[in-house]
């Protein structure tokens, strides 16, 4: 283990200490070792509107797989979002948008390839990446840590706080050290999925994690302030219009945030401006949940959901086909956002669900 700058050496012997003792025991980390070391072309993906956890994933196990030998691509449905290209080394992600019109330099891309869905295991989340994956005739499985329908291609285990932690602890499984790329980009995708270590699911093994990516020197308040300190005043300009349309629902203990397109118009936001504010909307006190609707283009609804305690939102989230996990989940529901929502409002006033 080599420690970069601002490593003290205290913290590099602690990390060592720990690291000598600890056994990865996961039982599906063995099977996806399995998978690997029995392919040499993979590509790698995650789903729409890509997080720090699903482009922070892909990074460290293309970084494991370039260890490896392996020929690696990673391809997501839109470009990296501005706030998470810090983590990007360049060229390492491409975007299916620069493909259009590219039909057979796309097919030829995916030919042979094994697919790894990172943070899903949804194949419609992974939209055009999906169709173009699956047109090529390509095997594909997911590295995902969501509560699914189970599936006997698909790598999954709840029990992880995020699907960067089940990356990291492949690593230790296949005994493959962890490079600077790699360790900054998983704590992105830990400090983001645990909700800075705060979600239910962080766990032992959570923290054990985010210690021994530190000792590599990454700056934890460098990537911190990244993903929750960086806004543009745009940002807030946009908070302000949704925060006036904010119900507040004392009795049921939730508040509701609704995002429509013309929100953004006069503002420079991308794709990432509503990141994080529903869990600003549910830190309100006396607050149990939280949700924040977004009217789409196409006149769907998105949304996501955010509780705490036992309250248990993937269970909303699925009336509508979405899922996640008990404190965090999303949902596109396949009819009328003024419907939807309607119908969102009346599951969040009727009661309190219990996992």
């Amino acid at each position: 283990m080599k420690a970069e700058a601002g490593t003290s050496q205290l913290s590099l012997q602690i990390a060592e200490s720990v690291m000598a003792s600890y056994i990865p025991v996961a039982p599906v980390l063995g099977k996806i070792a399995q998978k690997i070391s029995g392919t040499e072309k993979f590509l790698l993906t995650t789903h729409v509107s890509a997080d720090a956890d699903g482009i922070g994933s892909q990074l460290g196990l293309r970084e494991l797989l370039l260890h490896l030998g392996k020929d690696v691509v990673v391809l997501n449905n839109e470009a990296v979002p501005e706030y998470l290209r810090f983590m990007v080394p360049e060229n390492s992600v491409l975007n299916i948008e620069d493909f259009e019109n590219k039909a057979d330099d796309l097919r030829q891309l995916l030919t042979g390839r094994f697919v790894f869905i990172l943070d899903s295991s949804e194949l419609k989340r992974s939209a055009a990446v999906a169709e173009a994956f699956t047109s090529a005739g390509c095997e594909y499985s997911s590295i995902d840590h969501h509560i699914l329908p189970e599936d006997p291609r698909f790598f999954v285990d709840p029990s992880y706080g995020a699907t960067a932690e089940m990356i990291w602890d492949l690593y230790q499984f296949m005994k493959i050290p962890v490079n600077a790329i790699a360790a900054q980009a998983l704590y992105a995708g830990l400090v983001a999925d645990t909700g800075n270590f705060r979600y239910p699911k962080t766990s032992l093994r959570t923290h054990i994690a985010a210690g021994h990516l530190i000792s590599f020197g990454i700056h934890s308040d460098y990537i911190y302030r990244i993903l929750y300190e960086s806004h543009p005043v745009d940002r807030l300009k946009y908070l302000r219009k949704i925060l006036k349309r904010v119900i507040i629902n004392k009795k049921a203990g939730f508040v509701a945030g609704t995002v429509v397109p013309s929100m953004l118009k006069g503002l420079e936001l991308g794709d990432s401006a509503s990141e994080g504010i529903v869990n600003m909307l549910l830190a309100t006190k006396g607050t149990n949940v939280a949700a924040l609707m977004t009217r789409t283009d196409d006149g769907k609804m998105k949304c996501s959901l955010r509780s705490v305690g036992d309250y248990d939102v993937a269970a909303i989230a699925k009336v509508f086909g979405g899922g996640g996990h008990k404190n965090a989940a999303g949902l596109k529901a396949d009819m009328p956002f003024r419907k939807a929502r309607k119908r969102l409002l009346k599951i969040l006033k009727e009661g309190t669900p219990q996992s």
